[in-house]
Order: C-alpha cells, then sequence, then structure tokens
C-alpha cells in the first residue's frame, strides 16, 4: 500500500514538473515570439521613414537591418541596430540635381549642358559678359568645372548608405504602439531625429547651390601658395578613410560598457602601429593617416612614429587644426560645398574625413568611434575644411 502511495506521490509529482514545464517553455516561446514582433515592426518603421525619405531622388536596391540590442519590458522597448541601404542617384547626369540647377540659374546657365572646359568658359562669357568682371568668370567656370567632375562620379554608381538608429516605442497587449514609435540617428557624435539625416526638398537643395554660387562670385581672392594644394589627392585620402574604417557595433578590447565601437584589428597597423598612449582617442591620428595618403608631406611638427617621435599635431584635433590652419593647408568651406577629401570637425573638438556628398547625401568616415560612410547631417558648431582651391 505504502509502495502504491509512493508510486502516486512520484506520478503526481512528475505531472506537476511536466505542467510547470509546459508553462515556463510557452513563457520562452511568447517571449521570445514578442521579440520577434517587436523587430518586425521597427525593422518595417524604420524602411518606411529611409524608403520615403530617399525614394525621390534615389533607387532603393537594398535595406539590410542589423539589430546589436534590444531591451523590451511591459511597457517599452529600446532597440539600437545599424542600417546599410544601397541606392543609386535617379539623376542621369550631373546637370539635373538640384543643387547644380541652383549653382546654374546663378549664373544665367538654366540650359547649361557640360561638354568640356574650353565649351563651360565660352557659355559662361556669353551668358554673364556685361555682368560680371573677368575675375568672376573665371571663378564661375572654376566652380563649374570642379563640380561636374566631381559629381559625375556618383553618376549610375551604387553606394551604400549607413545608419546607427536608436529605436524606442511604446508596447501595449503586446505590440508595439504604431505612433509612439521614436527614431534617432546617430549624427557623428550626436544623436538627432532621423529626420535631420533625410534629403532636403529640391527647391531647399536649389537655394543651396544658388547661395554657394554666389558666396563663390562675392569671396575675395584668398593668398594661398598652389604648391600647397598641387599634390594632395583628395580622392586617395578618401579611399584610404574608407579603406581602413569598419562599422562595429561592439568594443574591441575595452567591454562593452565603454561606448566606444572600435575593431582594432581592421586598422592599418602595418604602417601605423597601435600604441597605449592612444588610448582609443586616435580619431586625429586617423584623419592624419588619410591626409598623409592624400599627399600632405610630414614634417618635424606633423609626424607618425614612436610614441617618443609621433608630435602633439598628428594626434590632438586642436593641434592639428592649428598646424593645418598655419600651413594655409586648410581653408574654410561649408555643408554644403565640402567635398570628398576635406575634413569635419563637431563642436566637441571630434574631427573626421568628409568622403562623399553628391549634394543630396553627405557621410564621413573615421575612428572613435570607427565608422564608414556613415551619413550626416548639419549640426550649429560643426565646421567644414577643404584643402584645394
Amino acid at each position: 500500500m505504502k509502495r502504491l502511495k509512493t508510486a502516486k506521490s512520484i506520478l503526481s509529482m512528475m505531472l506537476v514538473l511536466s505542467l510547470l514545464t509546459i508553462a515556463f517553455t510557452s513563457m520562452i516561446y511568447a517571449k521570445t515570439d514578442d521579440t520577434k514582433a517587436y523587430k518586425d515592426a521597427i525593422e518595417r518603421d524604420v524602411k518606411k521613414v529611409l524608403i520615403n525619405g530617399f525614394s525621390q531622388y534615389y533607387t532603393i536596391n537594398n535595406i539590410q537591418v542589423d539589430f546589436h540590442d534590444i531591451k523590451i519590458n511591459d511597457i517599452s522597448v529600446k532597440a539600437d541596430l545599424h542600417v546599410t541601404m544601397n541606392t543609386t542617384l535617379k539623376a542621369k547626369k550631373v546637370e539635373e540635381l538640384p543643387y547644380v540647377k541652383g549653382m546654374l540659374k546663378k549664373v544665367n546657365l538654366e540650359d547649361f549642358n557640360y561638354e568640356s572646359k574650353a565649351k563651360t568658359d565660352e557659355a559662361v562669357l556669353k551668358a554673364n559678359k556685361d555682368k560680371l568682371k573677368k575675375e568672376q568668370l573665371e571663378k564661375v567656370s572654376k566652380e563649374i568645372e570642379f563640380k561636374f567632375n566631381d559629381l559625375k562620379q556618383y553618376i549610375n554608381k551604387a553606394d551604400d548608405n549607413n545608419f546607427f538608429l536608436t529605436v524606442t516605442a511604446d508596447v501595449k497587449d503586446h505590440k508595439i504602439v504604431q505612433d509612439s514609435i521614436k527614431i534617432l540617428a546617430e549624427n557623428v557624435d550626436t544623436l538627432v531625429p532621423i529626420e535631420e539625416l533625410l534629403p532636403k526638398s529640391s527647391e531647399e537643395m536649389e537655394a543651396e547651390g544658388f547661395r554657394d554660387m554666389e558666396l563663390a562670385l562675392d569671396s575675395q581672392e584668398q593668398n594661398y601658395s598652389p604648391a600647397l594644394y598641387a599634390s594632395y589627392d583628395r580622392i586617395a585620402a578618401r579611399d584610404y578613410a574608407n579603406k581602413w574604417s569598419t562599422n562595429p557595433t561592439a568594443c574591441y578590447d575595452h567591454g562593452t560598457t565603454c561606448g566606444i565601437k572600435q575593431a582594432r584589428n581592421t586598422w592599418n597597423n602595418n604602417t601605423y602601429p597601435y600604441y597605449t598612449e592612444l588610448c582609443h582617442n586616435d580619431c586625429a591620428d586617423f584623419v592624419s593617416q588619410s591626409l598623409h595618403a592624400g599627399g600632405i608631406p610630414m614634417d618635424s611638427t606633423w609626424k607618425r612614429g614612436t610614441p617618443a617621435n609621433t608630435t602633439l599635431a598628428w594626434v590632438n584635433t586642436g593641434s592639428l587644426k592649428s598646424y593645418m590652419l598655419d600651413k594655409s593647408y586648410w581653408k574654410a568651406s561649408n555643408y554644403t560645398s565640402a567635398a570628398a577629401g576635406g575634413v569635419l570637425y563637431t563642436s566637441s573638438s571630434h574631427v573626421v574625413m568628409i568622403v562623399k556628398n553628391d549634394t543630396i547625401t553627405r557621410q564621413f568616415s573615421g575612428h572613435t568611434n570607427d565608422r564608414n560612410q556613415v551619413n550626416y547631417s548639419n549640426v550649429s558648431g560643426y565646421q567644414y575644411y577643404i584643402l584645394w582651391d
């Protein structure tokens, strides 16, 4: 009898354990299903925002959304994600870009079609002979020549756009409340609403081109020595910055709480060995490397060697800027016109390389954090420098 009771007790306990296991497993699956549903909802919303924002000017070839962190509770969800969107400009020639239309409108060339420098000089003179001085005519031709040569590289070329986003939303009854979704985008060293990284209207971009041509006409001739710029290859500098930067989502050796995303194993360590003296702050070091790859020569004030032989101007953001301005290697530019191979300083003295400006989208590559071809927008306090006249 005792054995029978014992057996019944064991069976009862096994039944209870089975029921608890089933219940626990169901809870796990429910939570997993909620997480997937939340991710799907966030991904749909992010894609919708990007497609609506960019599709007027670009063919959207692909959008890849990678979640690298998601936190969920009963009332909210927060996710960090990296989005790569591959696009191709819809404009089939440079003249179709709104910014360029504005440039040309300022100098009475609304029907201009680029053929050659000689043809440009002829068209500029014909349209502005009695309106502009000789030096202004030369400036106009120079601006048009530079812009058309720069922008033609983006026509009919598929290119990646990278975004680092933080998405938050309210949750109710295991579903995301759709109108509560907020998307913030990393913008070099700050977070801004995703809308600030979306293209402006064609009217706004046309006005930017008009204004930049106006500034070029009104600017006084600068006394820069051509020898300082003759050997600078801004495309080589851009290519270096893109080659030796990545988009990691975790810290390399500081742990996940350091706040700095790096992948030092992808750096150009053979040429520029990592020094512990740099700690994780190598943004100026990386920009110096890129500028040197573009042809700016080292000297006793600006050089990279052993820790004892590396100068402050190479690795310190403030000293780098002072050196480049003192040497007249840099001149001030602005958000709308600074092109690939230029340099961007934030208000916190972070510095990165500008690697793209197709007049609709701007991108940077840099270190601290490691970032590769990431879209950015203008922020009050940002400073832009170029190394060509």
